[in-house]
């Protein structure tokens, strides 16, 4: 999962605690995250996500302090090209140079990430951009939701591009000096998973660590349940067609068949091959699965054998290729 989603969640639910959100707005060189990675540290010690491999937390939250204390917005730069063991880099491979950005959490911000918040649950992505003087100093934000609704308070002198992924720092294309932090955000991915077998659990298990919101189906409910898939965020139990019917997929979405047994593998297959889903995984063969959509060869967005060809053997390798396909998948897509 993306940082600022369990930050969102966190300062949702700690809404008497102060907090800082660390954001690197820009990179230079070689960094462990780049631009768009979030932490927030709160006041009580608390910290949500990482911005790098543990170089800078303690310093930024010493900073964290100040800005606590000042109430007010303010960027720091860290140069972590030197390699040597008194520098920031401290070895660490980290040779670029990072801006962060750090917010306080304001009633303002917090209203608006709760807003945001809000977007994400209905599976909505946001954009949130930040206008920034030349030397770094906000001066305000706007949030554009992909259904088009728009809260904060700064203006952008810009289209937005639709099809724009990676946050990225723009200048003012109308020549001023200001800068502008272009921030997507997009929902939690669902996986779907058809099939609670034994080799379920560990892909179960992996995908939800991983990020993606589990929901877990099959027509016996002694294995479709909390005790035997934990992490799931669901369990959806009965025949293909009940189950299916159950379902409403979105674009960002994924699924997994494994079923293990041909009749079903073939209904759930050809309900969802045509579903608006960002990828479709199918254990076995490919002459197998070939055979299941009739003897047609099957489009790119189904995969089969699912998984990256790194050799795996058993369920708990078989899982790790799998979520890897996923992952590349998620990362690769417009």
């Amino acid at each position: 999962m993306e940082d600022m989603h369990r930050i969102v969640d966190a300062a949702a639910a700690a809404e008497d605690v102060p907090m800082v959100l660390a954001l690197i707005i820009h990179v230079v060189g070689s960094a462990y995250k780049k631009e768009g990675a979030a932490m927030l540290l709160m006041a009580n010690g608390k910290r949500v996500g990482t911005l790098t491999a543990g170089c800078l937390e303690e310093d930024l939250a010493e900073r964290a302090k100040v800005v606590f204390a000042k109430g007010k917005a303010e960027a720091v730069q860290y140069d972590l090209s030197s390699e040597d063991d008194l520098s920031w880099g401290q070895g660490t491979g980290c040779n670029g140079v990072i801006t962060i950005l750090l917010e306080p959490i304001t009633k303002e911000l917090r209203q608006n990430l709760l807003s945001f918040k809000e977007k994400l649950g209905e599976g909505k992505s946001v954009v949130r951009i930040i206008r920034l003087t030349d030397s770094f100093e906000p001066k305000g934000d706007l949030y554009i939701a992909e259904d088009g609704a728009e809260f904060g308070s700064c203006d952008i002198p810009f289209t937005l591009q639709e099809d724009r992924k990676n946050p990225i720092l723009l200048k003012d294309t109308e020549g001023g000096p200001d800068l502008f932090f272009v921030h997507p955000i997009f929902p939690v991915p669902h996986l779907y998973v058809f099939g609670a077998g034994e080799d379920a659990r560990p892909l179960v298990s992996l995908a939800a660590r991983t990020g993606f919101k589990v929901f877990v189906a099959d027509w016996r409910p002694a294995l479709c349940s909390p005790e035997y898939f934990p992490e799931a965020a669901g369990w959806i139990v009965g025949k293909a067609e009940e189950v299916l019917d159950q379902i409403t997929f979105a674009k960002r979405d994924f699924a997994v068949i494994m079923t293990h047994q041909y009749e079903k593998d073939r209904k759930i297959l050809a309900h969802i091959k045509d579903a608006p889903l960002s990828y479709i995984g199918v254990l076995g063969p490919a002459r197998r699965t070939e055979r299941l959509l009739g003897g047609r060869n099957f489009p790119e967005i189904i995969h089969s054998p699912a998984g990256l060809p790194i050799g795996a053997k058993g369920p708990e390798e078989i899982a790790v290729s799998i979520v890897g396909e996923m992952i590349q998948t998620l990362r690769s897509r417009p």
